[in-house]
């Protein structure tokens, strides 16, 4: 090894230490040092403590692409979102990393913008960088790409968002009892003249929570007036514009329900530039709790999906496949829950 201030032979730095040098170092063969580096058991200490000692002192590093061309395992997985710039998807970002880091993987995150072109190049960098499996977040209803995972052997599950006709492992939050919830919340609340905001209808989980809450509404026969307003995304924009809709066609709607809180956010702007009060004459509620949720003016009522869970059930449901453990439940369903705050209140009945 070379000392600081050491010139060189011909002017070429010396050669990285070798799993062969570190053989002869620690009196083993190389089987014997590899076998160390990926942690076989069969290896006893004091031969572990010798070869890592010797790796220590010679400042070997173990060559993890060739180490990958042999086991066919990179220790990564990637993660495919649509939008890492909405709050939700960026939490679960950061959880599945955490999840995934505790049990030795590397992530890697994709993001589509929603666009299944982008999905689709995505997918094939995915395999072509070897990672061991896949977490998606699914851009539109119909997926192809997936073809690309199976023809490799690379597995994946569906997050979130699950698209139309697909049957794999998947963690999604129950979307049509979330729409059902959100009716029967309000409904309570003496409101009869409702409005639901939905998100982009093509997608699955916008058409599970407008059914749900359709259904609980439909209950009600026509003691319940029941409009919609169209939201061509997810952001707050899109809230926006559909309560401002439903304020020139509705003049006498008493609650709204939005299918994300950020549409929510975006309805309750629209309420106030109308001159209206939240909730004294219009209550709105939202799904997914996200952190800003608690902090409106006033705090808004909304139907929790935990990311958090949804990130880690995911993670782990992919490590388990990798694992090669028998998994009972592949579709894992998650129960919403009502959290209830200030942007709701009983319809006083004049």
């Amino acid at each position: 090894m070379s000392q600081p201030g050491q010139k060189y032979t011909n002017g070429a730095p010396p050669k990285a230490p070798t799993m062969k040098n570190v053989a002869e170092v620690a009196g083993v063969s190389v089987q014997t040092v590899s076998a160390v580096i990926n942690a076989d058991a069969r290896i006893s200490a004091e031969t572990s403590t010798r070869v890592l000692a010797a790796i220590q002192q010679l400042g070997y590093r173990p060559y993890s692409v060739a180490r990958s061309l042999r086991t066919r395992r990179t220790k990564t997985i990637a993660l495919v979102v649509s939008d890492i710039a909405n709050p939700v998807f960026a939490t679960m970002a950061s959880t599945a990393e955490d999840h995934a880091h505790q049990h030795g993987y590397s992530m890697v995150v994709y993001n589509t913008r929603d666009n299944v072109e982008r999905e689709e190049s995505y997918m094939r960098t995915a395999t072509d960088r070897w990672v061991d499996g896949v977490l998606f977040v699914s851009a539109q209803d119909q997926i192809t790409s997936l073809n690309l995972l199976q023809t490799v052997g690379i597995p994946a599950v569906a997050v979130d968002r699950i698209p139309a006709n697909y049957n794999g492992p998947s963690v999604t939050v129950d979307n049509v009892q979330a729409g059902r919830m959100a009716a029967e919340y309000l409904l309570n609340l003496g409101h009869t003249c409702i409005a639901h905001i939905p998100g982009p209808v093509e997608l699955r989980l916008a058409r599970e929570r407008l059914a749900g809450f359709r259904q609980a509404i439909q209950v009600q026969g026509d003691a319940c007036t029941f409009y919609i307003s169209d939201a061509g995304n997810w952001e707050c924009t899109a809230g926006y514009q559909a309560m401002q809709t439903l304020l020139a066609r509705a003049p006498d709607l008493t609650a709204v329900f939005a299918a994300n809180d950020r549409m929510a956010i975006g309805a309750m702007q629209a309420v106030y530039q109308a001159g209206l009060r939240i909730p004294q004459d219009i209550s709105v509620i939202g799904v997914d709790d996200i952190e800003v949720a608690a902090y409106q003016i006033p705090p808004l009522t909304t139907i929790r999906q935990s990311f958090v869970e949804l990130a880690q059930r995911g993670v782990q449901l992919l490590l388990d496949i990798l694992q090669g453990k028998e998994v009972e439940q592949t579709q894992i369903v998650i129960e919403p829950t009502l959290i209830e705050r200030q942007s709701t209140v009983r319809r006083t009945r004049v």
